[in-house]
């Protein structure tokens, strides 16, 4: 899509430019006010300020015919020698009730019939080689009503080589218009490599322009054309890429927030904190040679923010130190203008953004995308990101990617300074844990639906039904509540890498895998328990396994400053805990591959197995839990129907109490937890 959202005509508009000279009160001020703006053009360096003929066609009107400016300028910029040529012939100008109003001039229509030219060429010159670039631009039948444009004075200061620019550029607020329309615009440009790119802005009309602000600007059509060059002794080829849009419209377009952050505008002249409020292209179509094409039905944004109580960054300032060469060289100066660079960006931010129906088509891949989403987008991250409808195929493999939903929410990054600050910082030393920490972003939700990958070089495809991740009530940046959830996720077997699991599976007569999980953490801050209620995990056809927990104690410091997390063994208590496992169909065909290779029967491997865990229980061996998790683990090794483990003691057990009971009496540590274990119940 062409970057045509702010464009405004480039030429023919030379009597509306920044002028020194008010126009005296004559008989006819379109003359007096012409001629005064050639006079000051001459006498401000201007190489060409000309015209063939100036005509009064009433008491406020004239005609200028054969127009011609142009300005010529060399300097440098380090050592890189710049040199640009800008030339504007206006063949016919209509100067309609005209009348000096205070301190600028009102038109009571101006036109500029057939076409007018712009152009802008020059080129940049270093180490003895220059870098040609020419660009043109021609605007047909422009017609403006109701036009004023205040007098832009720009006073000489050698001290102050950009700011000195700024009174002119808030004077310029002053300018208002009630209508302007140009038929057709047309644009040319010559690359330094040899291509070139054309474009062309048809029935482009703006309304409402008053205080910086405009109420509306639309474009009807647009199309463009760019020329790419392969680099000299590349193996590249010529390209060409098309692009065409059609109606493109931008409302409620204010500049003022944006020279409030620039350091231009004082705060009480804001009228809002919008620079757009909306924006929107329609039938926006793109080829790219022989590469392939695409094609967008609709994208539209709104509220485009600059936030007025961000601090604002001196752009003119800085501007004059850089001409003066006084901008400092060391680490600390630099880095205080960066950090001023990034607050102002965190000032920017976008309400909504809105893509629908995205088509691409090429040899390599073909698909779409139904909708593209994005709320409250801004540098300090988004609200919320979402792509539905989904839907590629690629020519290799006949491969396929379908996705009816991904979402993203409540992502939120850290302040953009403190990225350079970390970046200063990790160039010195190792960065500690806490540095990393406040660089580290959150993210609120991550949830993926109707996911599908297949091709010929799977054996099934790869399906997820939903993948929900939430977290939540963070202490940066960690989440103190998690919610998870996994549905019906399948792949083929073939797919597991690992010999051992993938023999598993197959033994099983499982050709695909299908799994799924429930997992919802919690740490409460006013009870300080974590707690882990439920945690499942599910392989149909291999077994389950269901887990729920409650540790007391946990204090907050866990959570900001993990470097102190051991602190928390003095406060921490066991409540109770639950493990269970059902069908466990997988440990069966373990133990079958494993008797297979050492000759014995399954069964006397599984008692043998459980057998020798006895033998590793030391002191807890003989007591009535280690007697009972014995007989336990040989029924259940012989037939995996379901084990429980429990720990519930009949009130919170510190950690502290289990460690010196681990030193001193391990043997009680069973009934001290009140910890039971059962296998195959009604067995």
């Amino acid at each position: 899509m062409s970057n045509t959202f702010l464009r405004a005509p480039v030429a023919g508009a030379f009597l509306l430019a920044a002028t020194a000279l008010s126009a005296p009160a004559s008989a006819n001020p379109a003359i007096e006010t012409t001629e005064a703006f050639f006079a000051w053009a001459k006498a401000n360096g201007a190489t060409v300020a000309e015209y063939e003929s100036l005509t009064e066609t009433a008491p406020s009107d004239a005609i200028l015919r054969g127009a011609k400016l142009g300005w010529d300028f060399a300097f440098s910029f380090g050592k890189v020698d710049i040199d640009i040529d800008i030339r504007i012939d206006s063949p016919e100008t209509r100067l309609i009730g005209v009348r000096m109003e205070g301190d600028g001039v009102h038109f009571d229509r101006y036109e500029q019939p057939g076409g007018h030219e712009f152009s802008f060429s020059g080129g940049a010159t270093e180490n003895g080689r220059r870098t040609p670039f020419d660009i043109t631009a021609t605007q047909y039948d422009l017609v403006a009503e109701n036009l004023f444009q205040p007098f832009l004075r720009v006073e000489e200061d050698a001290a102050r080589p950009v700011s000195r620019f700024v009174p002119a550029i808030v004077a310029s607020l002053r300018g208002r218009m009630d209508r302007m329309s140009v038929r057709l615009m047309e644009g040319r440009s010559k690359l330094p490599d040899g291509g070139s790119s054309t474009e062309r802005y048809e029935n482009f009309t703006i309304t409402g322009v008053a205080n910086g602000r405009m109420d509306e600007q639309r474009i009807e059509k647009t199309v463009s054309e760019t020329l790419f060059k392969p680099a000299p002794g590349s193996d590249g080829q010529t390209m060409t890429m098309r692009q065409e849009a059609g109606p493109q419209v931008v409302t409620g377009t204010d500049i003022k927030p944006l020279l409030r952050l620039l350091g231009m505008l004082p705060k009480d002249q804001l009228t809002g904190d919008a620079m757009i409020e909306a924006m929107s292209v329609e039938n926006v179509e793109i080829t790219v040679g022989s590469f392939g094409s695409g094609a967008i039905r609709s994208m539209a944004a709104a509220g485009f923010r600059i936030a007025a109580d961000k601090p604002a960054v001196d752009l003119a300032g800085i501007g004059d130190k850089a001409m003066l060469g006084t901008l400092p060289t060391n680490e600390t100066g630099l880095a205080a203008i960066g950090r001023e660079a990034l607050d102002a960006l965190e000032a920017l931010s976008l309400d909504s953004f809105d893509l629908e129906a995205l088509a691409v088509s090429s040899e390599a891949v073909n698909g779409a995308i139904g909708t593209v989403t994005a709320r409250n987008a801004s540098y300090g991250g988004v609200g919320e990101f979402s792509i539905k409808d989904a839907s590629f195929k690629t020519a290799e493999n006949d491969g396929v990617f379908d996705l009816a939903g991904f979402t993203m929410k409540d992502l939120r990054l850290a302040r953009l300074a403190s990225y350079l600050d970390f970046g200063l910082a990790a160039a010195k030393s190792e960065p500690s844990l806490a540095e990393i920490l406040s660089i580290v972003p959150t993210l609120g939700l991550i949830e993926i639906k109707g996911l599908k990958v297949a091709s010929d070089d799977l054996l099934a495809p790869v399906l997820l039904g939903r993948y929900r991740l939430a977290m939540s009530d963070f202490i940066q940046p960690f989440p103190t509540a998690i919610e998870g959830l996994t549905e019906n996720a399948v792949f083929p077997v073939s797919l597991i890498e690992e010999d051992e699991a993938r023999a598993l599976f197959e033994a099983l007569g499982l050709d695909i895998v299908r799994y799924s999980d429930r997992m919802r953490l919690r740490w409460d801050p006013d009870t300080q328990v974590l707690s882990a209620d439920p945690v499942s995990f599910n392989i149909e056809g291999g077994g389950s396994i269901d887990m729920e927990m409650e540790i007391g104690g946990i204090p907050r410091i866990v959570f900001e400053s993990p470097e102190q997390a051991q602190m928390a063994i003095a406060t921490a208590t066991v409540n109770r805990a639950r493990i269970t496992v059902r069908d466990a169909k997988l440990v069966s065909a373990f133990i079958a591959q494993q008797a297979k290779g050492s000759g014995l029967s399954p069964e006397t491997l599984a008692l043998g197995l459980a057998d020798q865990a006895a033998g590793q229980m030391g002191p807890v061996k003989d007591t009535p839990f280690g007697q009972s998790l014995h007989g336990a683990l040989k029924a259940f090794l012989v037939s995996p129907d379901e084990l429980v483990l429990s720990v519930e003691p009949a009130n919170p057990v510190p950690a502290m109490q289990i460690m010196g009971v681990l030193a001193t009496a391990p043997n009680t540590l069973p009934q001290l937890l009140n910890a039971t274990v059962s296998a195959n119940p009604g067995r």
